[in-house]
Parts: C-alpha cells; structure tokens; sequence
C-alpha cells in the first residue's frame, strides 16, 4: 500500500494520539479532527479511510458519515464507539459505514482491520474488471456504478458486495459465505447487517432492483433480467 492517509475524528485528544502513533509504526500517515465539522474540512486532503467516532460535541459520527455520502464519497469509513447495542451498529451501517469497531479495543487490532481494508480497496482496484448486465454496470478498477449511465454513490462495502454478485450471476449465496468473501475474520457481523447492505443497494438500482433476489431461508442471488 502507497501513500495511504487515515483521518481521525474523535473529541479525545489522547486516543487519537495513541490511533495516530500506530498507525505511524505501520507506515501509514494519518491526520486529526476532534470533531464533525473538522472532519468534513479535512476530506479535502483525500483520506483514503476515516475512523469515526460517534457520540462527539456537534455533529455526532451519523450525521458526518451522512454528510460524506451525500457529497458523493465513497472513502471507507470505520466507525469507533463505546456504544455496543446491535441497534446502533445497524444504524452505523444504514447511513453508510463500512465498518464497526467497539471501545475499548486494542489498537494492534484495530491497525489490522485498517490494513486489511486498505489491502482489499487496492487488490480491487488492481483488477480492473468491467461488469455489465444490461443497463448496470460496475467498473472495480475505479469503485465506478452505474445505471443506465448515470453514475451511483455507493459506499465501498456496497459496491464489493454489488459487484461480488454480478461477477457470478445466478448463483445463490448463503449469508456465511457473502461474510467470508467481504468481511474481516476478526469483524462480528450479524445476518441483520447484510440485509441492510442489501437493501440500500436495492435502493439505488431502479429499474435492477429485483434482479438481487432473496432466497428465503438460504440467502441471495444476482439474477439479470436481461430484455
């Protein structure tokens, strides 16, 4: 990984300190907000991940990650709280997180997760495999959506799991084994959190919704209706 910077947005000093010192022993750059309305400054640096606190004087860590999509951005954003209820997880999701990690935690564990995200963002990227089905289309090289033309602002775990689907079309896929392709090994992830994904993608694909069935009971399958 080159030239990879992480944004810190959290209101204590010290745990950003300490975020910021390992990320350092890994080689990886990383720059400080201690609350929302820095952080949306600090995006015009491209980050090429954001670690986002929650519960934060302002803007909470929802209403900045909402912010960040509507703009159009798809950096990969890892929330980082001390709240642990499933509900709060859910919601992290459903305003376009990619990932959820719980206070207190270790930071080696922590630095972990952001390389392994990091890695997956460059392996895709490297691909550059052009998937289209009709008026969908999904371009790994440069995380790109589009439908009938016009371009979708999917966050990165979205459009790995849009894509992870059209790359083997009719194909059913059971819950343990959408999380074992898209998810860290170490990441606790409830079925409840793929729905979600899921559904927000069906959000956005208009006329393609229905081709991402459920298979009730089992899982999902990406099935194109090609006219």
């Amino acid at each position: 990984m080159k030239n990879e910077l992480v944004l810190i947005v959290d209101d204590e000093k010290d745990l950003r300190k300490i975020i910021r010192y390992n990320l350092e022993q890994e080689g990886i750059a990383s720059i400080e907000a201690s609350n929302g309305d820095q952080a949306i400054d600090l995006l015009s640096q491209n980050p090429s991940l954001v670690i986002l606190d929650i519960m934060m004087p302002g803007k909470d860590g929802y209403e900045v990650c909402k912010t960040i999509r509507a703009n159009g951005n798809t950096v990969p954003i890892v929330f980082l709280t001390a709240m642990d209820r499933e509900f709060d997880e859910l919601k992290g999701l459903e305003v376009g997180g990619d990932d959820y990690i719980r206070k207190p935690f270790s930071p080696k564990i922590l630095v972990a997760r952001i390389n392994s995200i990091l890695r997956r963002v460059e392996q895709i990227n490297q691909k550059g495999s052009y998937l289209q089905y009709d008026g969908l289309e999904a371009n790994t090289k440069n995380y790109i959506a589009k439908v009938d033309g016009d371009e979708l602002h999917l966050p990165r775990k979205e459009f790995e799991l849009l894509a992870f689907f059209m790359s083997e079309p009719d194909t059913i896929f059971k819950r343990d084994s959408i999380l074992a392709s898209l998810w860290e090994d170490d990441v606790y992830v409830v079925d409840r959190t793929i729905d979600v994904h899921i559904n927000r993608i069906r959000s956005k694909l208009g006329p393609y919704r229905d081709w991402i069935e459920t298979i009730k009971g089992v899982g999902y399958r990406f099935r194109p209706k090609i006219k």
